[in-house]
């Protein structure tokens, strides 16, 4: 029997190497590719007589180093071997992995899950009042809060709606009106025990 867990994640080798060897009973054999070549896998084809269980035969990097030695034959030998062989490598060409898996052996090819980061930025909630339409405003807040307290995105707010009111334009006295409904807002829900995400939604619709 051949297996080949391939990974460059070491991490990750060891645990599927550690709960494919736990499958049986014999104590494995370690070698690697500092003292035996890929063909030398050979002199293991045969279970000693004297054997009740079928050995087990651990080795690494044999593929990566020994890579001319992979010959249908040889291959084909370890498959249909009693002898479990459990191959360890770091990385192994596409053509060699279907070459194992035609002759009729195990690849695990293992790759770390890539986590997607998504990175909190508190000041993507001044959308809330800059975007042009009421959905897009609506969505901003909403995925803002998601990752912050209502109390800090109202100070971003603040802060948005001084910096535009500070600058002459056609929109000045609009969102000095916006700036006012807020602060109103703010100050209702701290005195009447409104929620403030609801009380900032709730000034971000009437616009």
């Amino acid at each position: 029997m051949l297996q080949v867990i391939i990974s460059a994640d070491f991490d990750l080798r060891e645990q599927k190497r550690k709960k494919e060897i736990s499958k049986y009973k014999t104590e494995p054999i370690y070698i690697d590719d500092t003292s035996h070549s890929f063909s030398s896998l050979q002199s293991f084809l045969y279970p000693s007589l004297f054997s009740e269980e079928s050995p087990v035969v651990h080795a690494k990097y044999l593929l990566e180093e020994f890579s001319d030695e992979i010959t249908k034959e040889i291959l084909t030998s370890l498959v249909s071997s009693p002898t479990i062989f459990i191959l360890e490598e770091r990385n192994v060409p596409v053509s060699f992995i279907k070459n194992i898996e035609k002759q009729g052996g195990t690849v695990y090819e293992l790759k770390t899950e890539k986590k997607s980061l998504k990175k909190s930025d508190i000041f993507s909630v001044t959308g809330a009042i800059t975007s042009p339409n009421k959905k897009d405003r609506w969505l901003a807040y909403r995925n803002a809060l998601e990752e912050n307290p209502a109390e800090a995105l109202i100070g971003i707010l603040y802060w948005k709606l001084k910096d535009i009111i500070s600058k002459p334009g056609p929109k000045n006295s609009y969102f000095r009106e916006v700036y006012r409904d807020l602060m109103l807002a703010h100050k209702d829900s701290w005195q009447k025990g409104f929620p403030l995400e609801l009380a900032i939604e709730k000034t971000i619709l009437k616009m």
